[in-house]
């Protein structure tokens, strides 16, 4: 966020502006079903009492749905490709704070190995919880043993190859018994520049990671769900193009996401008498190193605007896509009032990324992640905030609506007010 503003504060003045907005109109509903019913006293009070009731009856549901889904919310089993760095990363991270189970796989054996290593370090010294965390070598007790259902394995796969994305599906079934959640995180760019500048080997690539890698894990990863008495869900990452809106100097990479926004329309309706939900989930802009490759200074100067850190990202998404039910949802992270604050501060946000001569001034990934452990106490509250509005708004609006139905009715059945 801006400086002297966290993601949280954004987060919280957002929340209560909805809150606070919902309670004026639900208030501007019921007056105007007041002034319909021809303003009578004995109506009005009955009118302001039945405005109070949605407000607190909505909160208290939306406090226990909040409650509910909490304490209900077990375990996930969750493959995400594409996730030995960036975002992928640091959504794995994000399912292993929750005490989920996570596959990691990338192309490179390599990639994937440092990775799980360093997950797995993660989770074993509380890097997540820095206030209990042990020195290697400290021997464990009842206070610094990170005691959760954590768990972080990994596998080599080349999306857009047939046996390696079967041997991913199969290896994580196999591993961790089902799939709950799959999501299609693996993409390649090439960076900003023509069409014609792009070779036959960049494109081949382009399409095949992202086109067809995604085909490839959705059929898989549909076809294990299907047997699952749970079912499941597979989430494809949205990007620039997904709308059908032009991508100049991204010509394929566009393409290939708004071909993925057609499998999702196709898929959805495959699979509709399914316990298998298909979703999308759309990051906006991310720093990493996908977006960033071929960036020029006037990309970046934009960047400065509308971008975030993976982190921030990942902790937005990926308790949403953990809550997920039914199908066809959409998740996205950089929404029009993100966008429109983010516009609205644009002077703000002048050098946040990147100075005046394009270099990188945000801190590297290992102090990004120290800050981020000293701020995970926050990340049960800010979730519940989430959860609470939007829980809240429905119940409230919902409730004083009805209210105001039965007080006209009552004006037509010879009841107070006729």
């Amino acid at each position: 966020m801006i400086a002297g503003y966290s993601d949280h504060e954004f987060q919280f003045a957002s929340h209560l502006g909805k809150f606070l907005f919902i309670m004026m109109s639900t208030g501007a509903i019921l007056a105007t079903g007041f002034l319909l019913a021809g303003g009578n006293e004995r109506l009005e009070t009955l009118i302001w009492y039945s405005w109070l009731a949605g407000i607190i009856s909505g909160s208290m549901i939306g406090a226990e749905r909040v409650m509910e889904r909490r304490l209900r919310l077990g375990p996930r089993n969750v493959v995400i490709t594409g996730s030995t760095r960036g975002l992928g990363k640091a959504m794995a991270r994000e399912f292993l704070i929750a005490g989920d189970r996570v596959v990691i796989a990338s192309r490179s054996p390599q990639s994937v190995a440092e990775t799980v290593k360093e997950l797995q370090e993660e989770i074993e010294f509380k890097l997540f919880d820095p206030s209990q965390m042990r020195k290697v070598g400290e021997p464990e007790t009842a206070s610094n043993i990170y005691v959760h259902g954590s768990r972080v394995i990994g596998m080599a796969c080349d999306v857009s190859k047939v046996s390696d994305v079967q041997a991913l599906a199969e290896f994580a079934s196999s591993k961790f018994g089902s799939i709950d959640i799959w999501v299609n995180n693996a993409g390649v760019s090439k960076g900003f520049r023509p069409l014609v500048q792009f070779s036959d080997d960049d494109i081949r690539q382009i399409v095949a990671a992202n086109l067809i890698g995604s085909l490839l894990c959705t059929r898989e990863a549909i076809r294990v769900m299907k047997l699952q008495s749970k079912g499941g869900h597979v989430f494809n990452m949205d990007g620039a193009g997904s709308g059908g809106s032009s991508t100049p100097l991204t010509a394929v990479y566009g393409a290939t996401k708004c071909g993925l926004r057609q499998l999702h329309q196709s898929i959805l309706k495959e699979c509709k008498r399914s316990r298998v939900g298909v979703h999308t989930a759309s990051p906006g802009m991310v720093l990493t190193d996908l977006l960033l490759s071929g960036a020029s200074l006037q990309n970046k100067k934009m960047f400065n605007i509308i971008c975030e850190l993976p982190e921030t990202v990942a902790r937005n998404l990926v308790p949403r896509m953990r809550e997920i039910k039914g199908t066809g949802k959409a998740i996205n992270f950089l929404t029009p009032p993100r966008i429109l604050f983010a516009l609205i501060t644009a002077w703000l946000r002048r050098g946040r990324w990147f100075d005046e001569e394009g270099r990188a001034v945000y801190a590297a990934e290992a102090d990004r992640l120290r800050n981020w452990a000293e701020e995970r106490t926050s990340f049960p509250y800010s979730v519940a905030v989430d959860q609470f509005s939007e829980n809240t708004l429905i119940s409230v609006f919902s409730i004083t609506v009805i209210c105001a139905f039965i007080m006209l009715s009552s004006t037509d059945n010879g009841l107070p007010g006729t």
